[in-house]
């Protein structure tokens, strides 16, 4: 049986995710202020799971010295296209970061841990790479959501498989902010919701991404 680790590889070789710019701020429109990519001037910034590098290309725009890694080869390839010489990408196992303790200000990652076996371990380390009073900015899928709810009533118990770019297996979590909390102890991590594709008005309560800030004591 492959770890969550290959199926992910498998997974976006087999379909890459690649949107434009546009695209995806346009499938996100919360993402640029909830991500801080203006925010980040001067600081060393860790993406982790980068992807073809949208989110890591903004950070480096707006002057952060920004390293993104990510275990998908074609990922990886569409990522160093994109960014050219303006952040470094690397290939790495988010459980197994390469990286020297204390060696970043910030840690962002959308949609990524959620897709591990071993949160635990992925968490440990962007805690381990962490300076003091660095801050972390990690996003997950809710437990509680609109779009959990419409995947099921959709697709049934199987739901699961059409919630990526493809219905090639790849494993996927759901979370709480109890859930969330635990991964990162010692840090102090505020919560928001965001992305209700019907109900709008419910983000804050049913949107599908669960958003943890926190900073390193």
């Amino acid at each position: 049986m492959p770890d969550a680790a290959q199926l992910a590889q498998g997974h976006w070789n087999e379909t890459p995710l690649f949107l434009t710019e546009q695209q995806r701020y346009s499938e996100y429109p919360w993402l640029y202020d909830v991500a801080e990519f203006r925010e980040h001037a001067g600081d060393k910034v860790l993406e982790v799971g980068c992807g073809t590098g949208a989110d890591l290309l903004q950070f480096a725009k707006y002057g952060a010295i920004a390293t993104g890694v990510d275990i998908t080869d074609l990922h990886l390839d569409l990522a160093r296209k994109r960014v050219g010489n303006m952040a470094a990408v690397l290939r790495a196992d988010m459980r197994e970061l390469p990286f020297e303790n204390e060696s970043f200000d910030y840690v962002y990652s959308h949609g990524v841990l959620h897709h591990a076996d071993e949160p635990e371990r992925a968490a440990s380390e962007i805690l381990r790479v962490l300076r003091p009073g660095g801050r972390l900015n990690v996003h997950l899928y809710a437990r509680w959501s609109e779009s959990a709810f419409i995947y099921l009533l959709k697709h049934g118990v199987r739901w699961k498989q059409h919630v990526e770019n493809s219905t090639a297996p790849v494993h996927i979590d759901l979370y709480t902010a109890t859930r969330f909390r635990k991964l990162f102890p010692g840090c102090d991590i505020r919560f928001s919701k965001h992305q209700c594709y019907k109900l709008r008005f419910a983000e804050p309560l049913l949107g599908w991404f669960i958003v943890g800030k926190g900073r390193k004591l």
